[in-house]
């Protein structure tokens, strides 16, 4: 029997029976649909959150804190009272002394760059004069870069205060469009040390694009965030001790620096570190989902192993007729196995067309109703390589299903067959 002829007689076996090879097909398709749209969900979530690591700020600084920083999603635009002067700031990450600092300092290296954050007391932010909005800083990094939807990154090397403002912003402060705020200067109150506040002038050179991770608040260059240290600590007494609320260490293979902080008591991250976090959720959570997929295809092979059993069974004096005409031991075997490879291919591709083009299409109806408006997140990608995973997977889980009925097949007695005695 020629290869062809082999797969047209395992293709007519396996629909001997078309409503059991139909419902077979419908429980690996199940498996392997859950298998195919859990891969493309992680693909794209984690693709996203790989590209909001520039949110965080430079790869080749580590941010040092008393405690753990955390990151929100934070989209509001919160009107300033007057009250709040006397509340001064909330330092949600706890502040570091002067000799905090100089224990950082005796970590680094010589070619390493140590830049600290003194507490700071910005209170508001505001346009020509009109509405004044709580004003929540997001901090400085040297280096530091975001998706951006209008405008261009900061400048360390000018002596001009500039300032990058969230997208949501723009027309609370009284801009039509992200591109008018570009080029234009916002005041920043800045609460003293003697009870006054002072405004700083920054110029908004862009406009930051939503991001999931450690972005929608304002943040600045050097320049803006010495001129907020300055004005915070303003009538401050002389002598009295200064406090920090960050450091940043910038350099080369910062592994052993961060190692020797963290035994020092001090709280290390980098920005693929808190990017981490979040892999480790959808992680955990495509793992369970997986795990739910893997019980939907087991219990596809022991539905193949039923249904090859009892094609084998209805099929006893064929077999028998087959071997006492000379066919192989061999050749039986592979012809059940080829129905197995044959039902299990067919659900596993209907199983992946349906979802590529389910999650194509549905995803962003998803995120729309799950009112999730986050630019540049596609909620599934599909990389061919893992479609090719999966199909390949599921079809050798079938294969290996049918080692048994093919086994039993392949040893059936000819004159035994032919009675149809197994």
């Amino acid at each position: 029997m020629n290869p062809t002829d082999l797969v047209r007689s395992a293709i007519g076996n396996a629909f001997r029976r078309p409503f059991r090879a139909v419902l077979t097909i419908v429980a690996v398709a199940i498996g392997a649909f859950t298998f195919t749209i859990t891969s493309g969900l992680g693909t794209g979530i984690n693709a996203y959150i790989d590209s909001q690591t520039r949110a965080i700020g430079a790869t080749n600084t580590v941010q040092v804190t008393a405690t753990s920083p955390t990151s929100f999603l934070n989209e509001s635009m919160e009107e300033y009272d007057e009250d709040m002067t006397s509340a001064g700031t909330d330092i949600g990450q706890g502040i570091m002394s002067e000799d905090d600092i100089r224990r950082i300092a005796s970590h680094l290296r010589s070619d390493d760059e140590l830049v600290s954050t003194e507490q700071i007391a910005p209170l508001y932010y505001s346009y020509d004069g009109g509405q004044r909005f709580r004003f929540i800083y997001n901090g400085y990094w040297p280096g530091k870069e975001m998706n951006l939807v209008a405008g261009e990154q900061l400048s360390d090397d000018t002596g001009q205060a500039q300032i990058i403002i969230p997208s949501y912003a723009t027309q609370p402060l009284g801009f039509a469009t992200a591109d008018d705020a570009i080029g234009e200067t916002v005041q920043v109150g800045v609460l003293g040390k003697d009870g006054l506040v002072r405004d700083v002038n920054a110029i908004i050179v862009g406009s930051q694009e939503r991001s999931l991770i450690g972005g929608n608040l304002p943040f600045g260059n050097d320049t803006f965030n010495e001129q907020l240290q300055t004005l915070s600590w303003e009538g401050a007494p002389p002598g009295e001790a200064r406090w920090y609320t960050t450091a940043l260490v910038s350099g080369d293979n910062l592994g052993p620096v961060m190692e020797s902080l963290r035994k020092d008591g001090f709280a290390v991250s980098t920005a693929e570190q808190i990017v981490g976090d979040y892999q480790s959720i959808v992680s955990v959570v495509l793992l369970m989902l997986n795990l739910l997929a893997s019980v939907a295809i087991a219990a596809a092979m022991f539905g193949i192993i039923n249904t090859l059993l009892m094609s084998v069974q209805e099929r006893t004096p064929q077999i028998g007729m087959l071997r006492a005409l000379g066919m192989s031991r061999g050749t039986v075997f592979l012809t059940v196995a080829l129905e197995a490879g044959i039902l299990s291919l067919i659900g596993a591709i209907t199983a992946v067309a349906l979802a590529v083009t389910g999650g194509l299409l549905l995803g962003p109806t998803a995120l729309e109703a799950a009112g999730l408006n986050l630019p540049g997140l596609q909620l599934f990608e599909f990389e061919p390589g893992s479609i090719l995973f999966t199909v390949t997977a599921v079809t050798l889980a079938a294969l290996l299903a049918a080692v048994l009925p093919a086994r039993r097949a392949a040893r059936l007695d000819p004159m035994d067959a032919l009675r149809g005695q197994q």
